[in-house]
């Protein structure tokens, strides 16, 4: 049995360095191509919180993947 990729997207924790609060904003940005790395997915994430003014404070990629019962699927 083996995983079959089916989706991935990404979600970003934003932080606001200008508010005393260290909660962050999250986004999730669906459809992530499947060769993404991690390195790219940063410096999206980096350029998305500039953007914004405020700074990329965690990125975590989420993936649905599906078990292949049958070798032959």
């Amino acid at each position: 049995m083996n995983f079959e990729l089916i989706d991935q997207a990404i979600e970003y924790m934003f932080v606001d360095e200008n508010n005393n609060s260290k909660k962050g904003k999250s986004r999730i940005f669906p459809h992530v191509k499947k060769g993404a790395t991690a390195t790219g997915l940063a410096q999206f994430g980096t350029a998305i919180a500039s953007l914004q003014g405020n700074s990329l404070g965690s990125a975590t990629l989420i993936q649905k993947q599906a078990i292949k019962l049958n070798e032959q699927d």
